[in-house]
């Protein structure tokens, strides 16, 4: 039943869409970025505010392809982490930039 229920939302175009708050706690990103504080990493308010209006660029960094333009001190911190989003599809890097960006 569940299969059948699933298959009638994704053909009616009603998937469940990827949640931007959970992928970032899932992937670590809570452990060094706050809302509004700086601490390990640059505030998500900051990110916000360097991002706004390039979610395009902020998705490339997040796969790892763009330099990081808040804090290119502590880029190599960022490195590790990247490995894990690098990866995500895009629906997920979309949600997870959607996330981020909200905070502005």
């Amino acid at each position: 039943m569940k299969k059948v229920l699933l298959a009638v939302f994704v053909a009616g175009g009603l998937a469940f869409s990827a949640d931007g708050a959970a992928i970032f706690k899932s992937k670590g990103c809570a452990s060094c970025h706050q809302p509004t504080a700086d601490t390990v990493g640059p505030s998500l308010k900051k990110i916000a505010q360097a991002y706004a209006g390039k979610k395009a660029d902020l998705i490339k960094f997040l796969k790892g392809q763009g330099k990081a333009i808040v804090d290119p001190a502590k880029e190599a911190i960022m490195r590790p982490q990247l490995t894990m989003t690098k990866n995500l599809p895009q629906e997920q890097l979309e949600a997870l930039a959607d996330y981020i960006l909200k905070y502005k």
